[in-house]
């Protein structure tokens, strides 16, 4: 008798369970063919019972249905927390899959589901009710991990003054953007904020080798294009050198900045008072091997930008700009004579000479072919140029050539007039 009644048992269990899952069957017919109502009436009885609850399933179509609603009048009167109680689902369904038969398959829902509790918890952020905001950003990065919603979890914390747990969140952030765009990963609404955030924690420290290295990662997700980014290597690099004394690492800083803003007029007038000033002090050290590396590197530099036509503007301040090398080394010879660096005039006018004695580099000059070309220039210069600068090119072409019968005869004559 005791064998008949749990036999019995057994199949009134299965009956009742059966019984049930076929009202999860019907809830999720329902849930396809829009009708919400329905289904969400058969999925309150399902989250009840002894064998539906334990299904991950119940909770994600109770979800989705809470979600639909929830665009309903009628519905928001009598469930003002839909949207809430919705995402609470998607968690119990997320909790209770241990075996991950649901991975993946609910993950459009869940964006969606996450898009309308951000746009809930951006309501709270702009009323300055922060932690109320957070609480609801929480929520979404524990339904799909959310990198937007995870920064502005960040951003609250920064707007509530939080600076320390701002700074955990975004460094976090960081750290995931990069790790995603390493993988070849969609980032949803990547913020820089993020990264400015961090630069301005270190560039407040005067840590710039960190502030610039927030900005470089930053490019790695936004591009080399991105204006903010860009304000801030400038105004970044602007402070360092105003601290810095002129050195190879002052032309680093000046030409990471440059590349971002290359037509700035602050720049540009500092990289030519760094160059100038360290090719003066190098021929003044007589060390013409680092001089003529600075010489003809910034000589080139201004070549390429000649003929650049975004750099038309510039040549508006920057004298430099010349179409050919030689026309800079002049133009640095003249510059150096003015500003009363005589032996750097003097120097730079010798390159000038020695460049332009031959139609092409491939050529060697011959000493009869520099004595020519000193003369040609020094004819010039007397009809274009200061009585002063004369002086110092016949005496330059003297001290090289102190034999040349031509030099000396055209010093003569320029000494008698």
């Amino acid at each position: 008798m005791q064998k008949i009644i749990f036999t019995l048992c057994l199949f009134l269990i299965a009956f009742a369970a059966k019984s049930q899952k076929e009202k999860l069957d019907k809830a999720e017919n329902a849930i396809n063919e829009n009708y919400f109502e329905r289904a969400f009436k058969l999925l309150n009885d399902a989250i009840e019972d002894e064998v539906t609850k334990k299904d991950p399933l119940t909770y994600y179509l109770r979800a989705i249905c809470l979600f639909e609603l929830s665009n309903e009048e009628f519905f928001i009167k009598r469930h003002p927390d839909a949207i809430n109680e919705a995402c609470k689902m998607v968690l119990k369904g997320k909790d209770k899959d241990k075996t991950g038969k649901y991975k993946g398959v609910f993950d459009k829902f869940i964006a969606d589901l996450v898009l309308k509790n951000d746009s809930l918890a951006e309501e709270e952020y702009k009323v300055n009710r922060y932690p109320k905001a957070i609480k609801l950003y929480t929520i979404s990065v524990k339904m799909n991990n959310d990198t937007f919603s995870y920064y502005m979890i960040g951003k609250c914390y920064q707007m509530a003054a939080d600076t320390a747990n701002a700074k955990s969140y975004f460094t976090n952030l960081i750290n995931w953007y990069s790790e995603t765009n390493k993988a070849g990963g969609k980032i949803r609404n990547p913020k820089v904020e993020a990264f400015l955030f961090m630069t301005d924690v270190h560039w407040l420290k005067k840590n710039y080798d960190s502030a610039n290295y927030f900005l470089d990662i930053a490019r790695n997700i936004f591009g080399d294009n991105n204006t903010k980014i860009n304000f801030y290597q400038y105004l970044l690099a602007k402070e360092q050198l105003q601290s810095m004394p002129p050195s190879s690492m002052m032309i680093e800083i000046l030409n990471k900045a440059l590349k971002y803003s290359p037509t700035d007029t602050f720049l540009i007038k500092k990289e030519n008072a760094l160059y100038v000033y360290l090719i003066r002090n190098y021929i003044e050290s007589r060390d013409s091997v680092i001089a003529d590396s600075f010489i003809f590197r910034f000589a080139r530099n201004k070549v390429l930008k000649a003929n650049n036509e975004m750099y038309e503007n510039s040549k508006a301040i920057d004298i430099f700009i010349q179409p050919l090398v030689e026309n800079v080394l002049w133009k640095m010879s003249d510059y150096y004579y003015v500003n009363m660096h005589d032996k750097a005039s003097a120097y730079l006018a010798k390159k000038y000479i020695l460049k332009t004695s031959t139609p092409n580099d491939s050529i060697k000059a011959t000493e009869k072919d520099i004595i020519s070309r000193w003369i040609k220039i020094i004819e010039f210069a007397v009809e274009n140029e200061s009585p002063g600068y004369v002086a110092l090119l016949i005496n330059q072409a003297n001290t090289d050539y102190p034999k040349s019968k031509e030099i000396a005869e055209l010093k003569k004559k320029l000494l008698k007039k």
